[in-house]
């Protein structure tokens, strides 16, 4: 339910109430099991009811409100406001959330094949490839497996979001427009290992099973409603109205997005997953998001020379002088915002690791490593091979493996780009309102180097070395009919 009510002349008001419902995931024949923490065991889906079905209990009560208002004090002049609650009822986990897959009715194993005849054979010839039985259930062995868990009490995850601005026209066909907007999720699904091993005493050098929790398990995928993430952001916007042919905005935004966690498969090339190090303290995964850019400036602008037929000056001018000098446009847009945060890690030893080398995508554990020094790396030609002090960071010891370094507690180099467009319209006079547009269009103009991040694990002999850049100037020509 959502209206629009008009209250007088100055003041409008959107108000609307949904509730969505969305079931749990099943499947077709019932094959699907979950991990059951109370009777340390995995339960079968069954016919019945939904959660029979999905084996997580349905979640009946996603209300989300929609409140808005533009109040218009003066004849210039609007203010706006809004809230909202919206529901998120799937996530892309890679397989962390995919029941279907958990055992016994899938069974992983390892096969080894060994050259027939110097060459390898074709994975179903019998020589050689899948031992007998290796796919039976009765094969199945939990400790050797990767168990996929969804509490049974999850519910879906939700964003509260808000924004209040100010808009005011200026002089000059001229908007000024002052902002600021802000959102707060919550019941994020955050992956670890459920069964994450405990560490290892001073001494000790126990592998992973040994130090395991829940011995006749191995690792356990945990799809953890514990996750939550905000931003805050202030932005400013400058515009002027396309006229006498010329359209300016400037965009500008000071920002901050924190969070506990990123959710699997959405990082960018280059980042480590951020997966908390110890899932059992989330509390020191808080810290800015991977996404989080503190301050972007963008500034955009269009102009029409004014010489050439419809135009201020040369509106009469010949067909050659106008096919010359008339129907120019130049366009630009120019960039710059401030670096990526970055999450400084470390590839933990046997000792060391508490989930095995188990996909990130269904747990592993992230591990950083303590700060002893100052982190700075020198400035100048030198940050390419040393964008970290080395020297700053050390590998935790196995009694103590999760490092005091915070998530994503650096940041990456800024960035700045100018494209630039200079473009051309050819009028047809022998098809009526149509025209033929020449366009030059030139990206990173002045050809400025951007810097990518720099290798971020320190046991990498590259560990803060940068070898990669944004894409240096780039040119296009084109044409264009316009009918």
């Amino acid at each position: 339910v959502q209206d629009d009510y008009r209250v007088n002349s100055k003041l409008t008001l959107n108000l609307g109430l949904r509730w969505e419902f969305a079931t749990p995931r099943w499947e077709r024949d019932n094959v699907l099991t979950n991990y059951d923490p109370v009777s340390n065991s995995l339960l079968r889906a069954t016919n019945g009811s939904l959660y029979n079905r999905t084996l997580v209990n349905p979640d009946y009560k996603d209300f989300a409100p929609r409140l808005g208002f533009a109040y218009s004090p003066a004849a210039k002049t609007v203010v706006r406001g809004g809230y909202g609650i919206s529901y998120v009822h799937l996530n892309r986990l890679g397989s962390a959330d995919e029941l279907g897959i958990n055992g016994p009715q899938v069974n992983i194993a390892t096969v080894n094949q060994s050259l027939v005849n110097g060459k390898v054979p074709a994975t179903f010839l019998p020589q050689g490839s899948f031992p007998a039985g290796f796919d039976s259930p009765a094969a199945f062995n939990a400790v050797n497996a990767n168990i996929s868990y969804i509490p049974a009490d999850t519910r879906w995850p939700y964003v509260q979001t808000w924004f209040f601005g100010i808009q005011r026209e200026l002089p000059g066909n001229t908007v000024l427009e002052l902002s600021y907007s802000g959102n707060q999720s919550v019941r994020l699904p955050i992956i670890g290992d459920y069964n994450q091993a405990a560490v290892n005493l001073p001494g000790q050098t126990l592998g992973i099973q040994a130090r395991r929790p829940i011995q006749n398990f191995g690792a356990i995928s945990w799809v953890d409603p514990a996750g939550f993430g905000n931003y805050n952001g202030l932005s400013g916007r400058l515009e002027h109205r396309f006229s006498g042919g010329f359209y300016f905005l400037n965009s500008f935004t000071w920002s901050k997005a924190l969070g506990d966690s990123e959710q699997s498969l959405e990082v960018s090339a280059g980042y480590a997953v951020s997966n908390p190090q110890n899932i059992r303290d989330l509390a020191a995964e808080k810290g800015p998001s991977t996404f989080d850019v503190e301050f972007n400036n963008v500034t955009s602008l269009v102009y029409q020379i004014p010489f050439g037929k419809g135009r201020k000056f040369g509106s009469h001018s010949n067909g050659v002088v106008d096919s010359l000098l008339g129907g120019w446009e130049v366009n630009t847009i120019n960039t710059a915002n401030s670096g990526l945060p970055i999450n400084v890690i470390y590839t933990p030893s046997a000792a060391n690791d508490v989930t095995g080398r188990i996909p990130d995508y269904r747990g592993e554990a992230v591990m950083r490593p303590n700060l002893v020094g100052n982190p700075a790396g020198p400035s100048g030609p030198a940050m390419l091979d040393h964008y970290f002090n080395a020297t700053a960071f050390a590998v935790p010891s196995a009694s103590s493996p999760f490092g005091s370094v915070a998530r994503n507690s650096f940041r990456g180099p800024d960035f700045f780009q100018w494209d630039l467009g200079v473009n051309k319209n050819f009028r047809l006079p022998f098809l009526e309102g149509a025209a033929l547009q020449f366009r030059s269009e030139f990206f990173n103009v002045l050809n400025h180097t951007n810097f990518g991040l720099p290798d971020q694990n320190i046991n990498d002999a590259a560990f803060g070395s940068i070898r990669s850049t944004f894409p240096p100037r780039q040119i296009q020509f084109a044409l264009k009919l316009l009918f």
